[in-house]
């Protein structure tokens, strides 16, 4: 994913940390934002292309720290 395309569930990547992912050992911490209702969260550069947002969606993988 590029910085300010959306994933096929409405997240928005907005930038790419060089923090490594706290739950993924080759993984990055990437911030997106949810299009629906604005929330913007840390998840892990493997899963941004799938991921789905934490607020909207309780069935969503939990949130990296940002």
């Amino acid at each position: 994913m590029n910085i300010g395309e959306k994933n096929k569930n409405g997240q928005v990547l907005l930038l790419k940390m060089d923090t490594k992912s706290t739950n993924h050992p080759f993984a990055k911490i990437w911030v997106v934002q949810c299009d629906k209702c604005g929330n913007k969260y840390g998840c892990n550069s493997c899963d941004a292309h799938i991921r789905k947002c934490p607020t909207c969606d309780k069935s969503a993988a939990t949130a990296e720290p940002i």
